[in-house]
């Protein structure tokens, strides 16, 4: 019986392997990218940056040398703040509460990725979250001059798990607003929801552990991919170069 059980756990590991870069081959091409790069965000990139480390271990680099600042229920109002204070939900660089824009400083970032609305209800209330957005964008322009900021769309949601407050509508509306504001800003935005999304235009079945928003590793794979995809494109028209 605990043979039958296991076998199609097996099975799907086999699949996911199969259809994953060889160990050692990482993401070919992408790597130097990564140099001085951090990944700020909430559970989706916490639950990226853990994986990441899975295939650093491996001998897979995913994303390079890139290093994660992440914080479970992380919110943009939170990002957008001066200051972090110990008794709230915090970014931490070494066991220390951090802004966003003081983490980015503190660790020297060249280049960071944001990925933030979950903890938001992403498209809810957009003016008061592109208000909450640009004032992020700004602070960490303001305190990382030079910095190369890519802000990433929301991720998709199942089309079975939606709720008032979190659904693919106002996602989709949130992502559309954001990348209109990084226009506005001068900053980069970077579509990774649709290599998510089902042929419907909600986050597949197949990419998520909770069948609502977060990431299985096959998800997650598709999400660094997404990444990496950006990747090439910049090094491409820059000749290789960063």
């Amino acid at each position: 019986m605990v043979l039958r059980r296991l076998f199609p756990l097996l099975l799907i590991c086999a699949l996911l392997a199969a259809s994953l870069p060889a160990l050692g081959e990482g993401q070919p091409g992408t790597a130097d990218f990564y140099d001085g790069a951090v990944f700020v965000g909430d559970s989706i990139l916490q639950q990226l940056g853990r994986y990441a480390l899975i295939c650093q271990s491996e001998g897979r680099p995913l994303l390079g040398e890139a290093r994660f600042l992440t914080a479970a229920s992380y919110t943009i109002y939170l990002g957008s703040r001066q200051n972090a204070y110990p008794d709230e939900v915090a970014l931490k660089y070494r066991g220390i509460p951090v802004s966003l824009h003081e983490g980015l400083k503190t660790m020297e970032a060249s280049r960071a990725f944001v990925l933030l609305g979950l903890n938001d209800n992403a498209g809810t209330q957009l003016e008061k979250e592109m208000g909450f957005y640009s004032r992020l964008i700004q602070r960490a322009m303001d305190s990382n001059p030079g910095l190369d900021l890519i802000i990433l769309s929301m991720t998709p949601v199942v089309k079975t798990a939606q709720t008032e407050g979190l659904n693919q509508a106002n996602l989709d509306r949130f992502n559309l607003r954001l990348q209109s504001l990084c226009g506005e800003l001068g900053v980069a935005f970077l579509d990774v929801a649709a290599a998510l999304k089902d042929e419907e235009g909600f986050l597949n079945r197949d990419y998520s552990s909770d069948k609502y928003v977060h990431l299985n590793p096959l998800g997650l794979e598709v999400l660094a991919g997404a990444v990496n995809d950006y990747a090439r494109e910049r090094m491409g028209a820059k000749g290789g170069s960063l």
